[in-house]
């Protein structure tokens, strides 16, 4: 590592991703954190002289050289454990943050380092620690998203959204949460969760085995469900029982990466129920729902933008 990207590192003026390669620099090697401490016992000792020299005429010297220099050296050990965790601090916090983001029409499917799996929505990103399960397990989601939760009851699983938290130990559950939808929707298939406002400690309600709970826009909903096939959609399956027109046009425009308007509102009232795969394509789907629903609808050349009539 050169010295000017250190003395640069010393003074606070390092950039992150400076910052960053000289924390991965020194955590490769013994070799490597005694040159980076050398170089920093370097530079603090010249700033100690340089302030000695200034003071020299105003102050009588009362220690010894070897006194001098272990003052040196204890003030340089303190200065580089300091030094040393605060950057590492804000390394850990701000460049190890691992994202995982996955575009229209799209699902993924992800191990996380406690064995939790996790499978992401189309238009979804999951945030995380890259040392997520060494002291807590908290991930941040915007979108949707299927968890499989590795029991650990030291340690609970948060899922944090923009609107709520979920809290487990060992779970099998959903949670449906895009942003700026203001709405919140969270399937329990196994275990027991606990749901809390984002910011508040306490509780608003408590999940079991196959229980149901939705907000939309600060009203709440909670319901036993009979079936779990609109979670058929880490299968690439999308299937609506008796869901409003309205729900699915929501959908379809995160599933196919469309904008979708509606000139007439009366058509967001129907009611439809069918199993569609992923590779049906929006076109078809519309075209199935057309037998039981009048309505048209007018897809521009570019594909990515439907209008209703």
């Amino acid at each position: 590592m050169d010295q000017h990207t250190l003395f640069k590192y010393f003074k606070g003026n390092a950039t992150i991703d400076e910052e960053k390669q000289i924390l991965d620099w020194v955590d490769a090697s013994n070799d490597n954190r005694k040159s980076f401490q050398k170089e920093r016992m370097l530079y603090d000792i010249a700033l100690f002289s340089s302030d000695k020299q200034q003071q020299k005429q105003k102050r009588i010297r009362i220690f010894s050289l070897l006194q001098w220099s272990a003052r040196i050296a204890a003030v340089a050990v303190l200065v580089i454990g300091i030094v040393f965790f605060m950057r590492e601090y804000r390394y850990n916090q701000i460049a190890q943050l691992q994202t995982v983001t996955v575009p229209a029409g799209q699902r993924a499917q992800i191990t996380l380092a406690d064995g939790t799996k996790v499978w992401l929505n189309s238009k979804s990103t999951l945030t995380y620690a890259s040392n997520f399960g060494r002291e807590e397990r908290n991930v941040e989601l915007d979108g949707e998203a299927y968890f499989e939760v590795a029991k650990n009851k030291k340690i609970p699983f948060y899922v944090n959204t923009e609107k709520n938290k979920v809290r487990v130990v060992g779970t099998s559950f959903n949670v449906c949460a895009y942003s700026g939808t203001n709405e919140f929707e969270t399937t329990l298939v196994e275990g027991i969760v606990d749901i809390y406002l984002a910011g508040n400690d306490k509780p608003i309600t408590r999940l079991t085995k196959d229980e149901f709970f939705g907000e939309y826009n600060g009203k709440y909903k909670k319901t036993v469900l009979s079936s779990y096939e609109y979670l058929r959609w880490k299968e690439g399956l999308y299937c609506f029982d008796d869901s409003s027109f309205s729900c699915i046009l929501t959908r379809l425009e995160k599933y196919y990466n469309v904008n979708i308007t509606v000139k007439n509102p009366k058509v967001l009232d129907y009611r439809c129920t069918g199993k569609f795969k992923e590779q049906d394509g929006i076109e078809h789907i519309l075209k199935v729902i057309q037998k039981d629903h009048k309505f048209g609808y007018t897809i521009n050349e570019g594909k990515d933008s439907i209008s209703i009539q």
